[in-house]
């Protein structure tokens, strides 16, 4: 297996952070969307308590999940789900009368650009690293806020290539700090993550990727702050025979949140860039390379 390369990530700001300790227990924890659904179950591998960070500062909280991140103390064991991709090609397999009739066009095609964006229907992982639960400053809301941060191992079936499945065994391994706030009138998401992808079909080329989500609502923002309430996923896909980069991803979104009505309509757009490189054999694509416009219109509750 050839080395295996990751991004690095540092965040340096100024702040505080205070630990707070809880028994360690093991506990499930969850998140449900319609582009990436899971369950997971936290379990500690030392007597070590779970800390708290409590700060109001995005930087701090990456700072603090990053400085501990070297050596393991829990195992999260998990299983994720895209259900906007299998749509896709459950739709393009079985009704591809109704799916056809998305065209626009020769070169767009609505319902790819509503499902497109996950190259696998799911997977199974396992976590190893530090988990940390989240607090503001004076919050007495409990919610399901935590950090993680640390080294995952996942594998699957199945590739998702043009809305269509081909079959593939894939392992992948990557370096990632990850989480979530979730408060009365706050919430924000974000993973970042770099890492390698195996595949056991020889015409799918294994890859290196560097991918950045961020994802933030404020319910009573002023709108002075331009990351308010917007939402962006980032990746690049890079050969490991020769570095070639071959698959450019990157979706951005902007939110409205209706405050009386406690709803946040949702719409994001973006593009998929992929060179002919990122396959072989009868997968390889002899036109060259493909963009694919996305669209991901949502409501939040």
């Amino acid at each position: 297996m050839r080395p295996f390369l990751f991004a690095a990530l540092a965040a340096l700001a100024f702040g505080t952070a205070q630990a707070q300790e809880e028994a360690a227990q093991a506990e499930f924890v969850y998140e449900i969307d319609p582009y990436y659904t899971n369950v997971g179950y936290n379990i500690p591998l030392t007597d070590k308590p779970i800390p708290t960070i409590e700060s109001g500062s995005e930087a701090v909280i990456y700072r603090e999940l990053i400085k501990d991140s070297v050596i393991p103390r829990y195992m999260t064991l998990e299983a994720s789900m895209y259900p906007m991709p299998m749509l896709g090609t459950w739709l393009k397999t079985h009704h591809r009368g109704f799916y056809d009739s998305g065209a626009i066009g020769n070169n767009f095609n609505m319902i790819e650009s509503l499902t497109a964006g996950f190259q696998e229907p799911w997977a199974l992982s396992m976590f190893f690293g530090n988990v940390a639960k989240l607090k503001r400053p004076g919050e007495t809301r409990v919610g399901n806020n935590y950090g993680y941060t640390g080294y995952l191992f996942s594998v699957g079936e199945k590739h998702i290539k043009d809305n269509l499945l081909v079959e593939d065994h894939w392992f992948e391994m990557e370096w990632k700090i990850k989480g979530q706030l979730d408060y009365t009138h706050k919430k924000l998401s974000w993973s970042f993550r770099g890492g390698a992808k195996f595949h056991n079909n020889i015409e799918i080329n294994d890859v290196y990727y560097i991918a950045l989500m961020r994802n933030n609502t404020e319910l009573h923002s002023p709108g002075r702050d331009w990351l308010d309430n917007t939402t962006f996923d980032f990746k690049m896909h890079f050969l490991q025979q020769t570095g070639k980069l071959v698959r450019v991803e990157f979706i951005a979104g902007k939110k409205l949140p209706l405050r009386e009505k406690r709803l946040i309509p949702m719409l994001s757009a973006g593009f998929i860039l992929a060179s002919p490189g990122e396959y072989s054999g009868s997968l390889h694509n002899t036109g060259g390379n493909t963009l694919t416009f996305v669209i991901r219109p949502s409501i939040e509750i």
